[in-house]
């Protein structure tokens, strides 16, 4: 009897340590925290690549682009970051009263483009924007891109007639490798069950 309850009891252990090792796994693999994420790049499930890391100056009515590619595969990709804009050099206004010698046009417009949109907004005309700000001195980026493909980052001054630096650090994130099984698995069950 002592025999038969100590070998139920070594099995309801080693079935309870498979299902927290299984919920550790679906765990890393799936989770979007920052302690997963460190998970995910360590064992090479989720990439990480600098999209752009410098400071990027910006003439008058101008704007500057800077192209990366999302490779064949990837799943859960996002563009991660944060950017903020400064005049170069002194400005002298003209205005008049308390504002005087000031110019509070210290904004840029940042976009994420797929490559043939960016075609179409490069030559003036309005297009579907991954995303996209107002102009900002400074914003946070997390978009979401659609899969692989070329992309652009955009930092437009095109409406200023004074020249902008921009201080910008954006990665590119994706996952790839054989957990994007077990992430379309997930999706189709999620689907299935309505969530």
């Amino acid at each position: 009897m002592a025999f038969l309850r100590a070998r139920r009891q070594r099995r309801v252990l080693v079935w309870a340590f498979v299902l927290v090792l299984l919920g550790a796994v679906l765990w890393a693999v799936t989770g979007e925290s920052p302690a997963a994420r460190e998970v995910q790049e360590f064992v090479h499930w989720s990439q990480a690549q600098t999209v752009i890391d410098a400071s990027v100056s910006v003439n008058s009515r101008s704007f500057s682009a800077h192209e990366f590619t999302v490779p064949p595969g990837a799943l859960d990709v996002t563009v991660t970051g944060e950017f903020s804009a400064s005049p170069v050099g002194p400005r002298h206004g003209k205005g008049n009263g308390s504002e005087s010698g000031k110019d509070t046009d210290n904004g840029i417009e940042a976009y994420v483009l797929t490559n043939p949109a960016f075609a179409v907004w490069s030559t003036g005309y309005s297009t579907a924007t991954i995303y996209q700000s107002n102009s900002t001195t400074g914003d946070v980026i997390d978009a979401s891109l659609p899969g692989a493909g070329v992309y652009d980052l955009v930092f437009s001054n095109r409406t200023s007639p004074y020249p902008k630096t921009v201080h910008a650090t954006l990665l590119l994130r994706y996952k790839s490798g054989w957990p994007n099984a077990i992430l379309r698995l997930k999706e189709r069950l999620w689907n299935l069950i309505g969530l």
